[in-house]
């Protein structure tokens, strides 16, 4: 009588024998949907995340190699360039160069002058000039500025000590753009972010596009 009744049913035994053997195919399906299922929740915060952290952080780069130019030149007593852009014109990627400019040619003299600091940029990272505020002529067209020994600085296209503005504008190929704006009287650094909705530049870094 025992015996019919075990006819069908899987022993103890057998039972045990499939829990060691793992997972069933269901089981694995649905450990694979909610794997997939997080996946698809997180990454768009992610990939956000990614964006503004590699824009911002090219942007401090930037701001990173005007205050070591200034420090140099208020330490040495001498002038102090920063290059940004090889020409007026967009360019990707490329490295920012500072250096104490002995001669003040705006130019990188070898071995007189003296580098101070490079900082390579990110391949896909487009530095452009501002229109509005075209950074100070460097020998050979390139683009920059240039801190005295007294810390003030030659940030615009006039070339005069203490006056005016020059700006430079890092972007990424989503369109983001983060202008930084170089105050010519003691090479204050502005952080601003263009508003697509206002048509303008803001201060506040919440204008993305993803």
């Amino acid at each position: 009588m025992l015996e019919t009744m075990n006819i069908g049913r899987p022993s103890l035994s057998c039972r045990r024998r499939r829990r060691e053997c793992g997972f069933t195919i269901w089981e694995m399906m649905v450990v694979i949907f909610i794997i997939g299922l997080v996946i698809a929740i997180g990454y768009p915060t992610m990939r956000r995340s990614l964006v503004r952290a590699r824009l911002l952080s090219q942007a401090d780069i930037l701001k990173r190699a005007v205050a070591v130019a200034r420090a140099n030149a208020l330490k040495s007593g001498q002038g102090v360039t920063v290059r940004f852009l090889d020409s007026n014109a967009v360019q990707e990627g490329g490295v920012v160069v500072a250096w104490v400019d002995e001669n003040g040619n705006g130019g990188l003299d070898a071995p007189s002058d003296k580098v101070i600091g490079r900082w390579p940029m990110r391949e896909k990272t487009l530095l452009k000039p501002d229109p509005a505020n075209i950074l100070f002529k460097l020998e050979g067209g390139a683009r920059g500025v240039m801190f005295l020994g007294n810390g003030t600085v030659m940030a615009n296209n006039s070339g005069r000590v203490g006056v005016g503005q020059g700006a430079i504008i890092v972007s990424d190929h989503y369109q983001n753009d983060i202008r930084l704006l170089i105050l010519a009287g003691t090479g204050t650094v502005i952080q601003e972010m263009w508003d697509d909705k206002a048509g303008g530049w803001s201060k506040e870094l919440r204008h993305w596009k993803f």
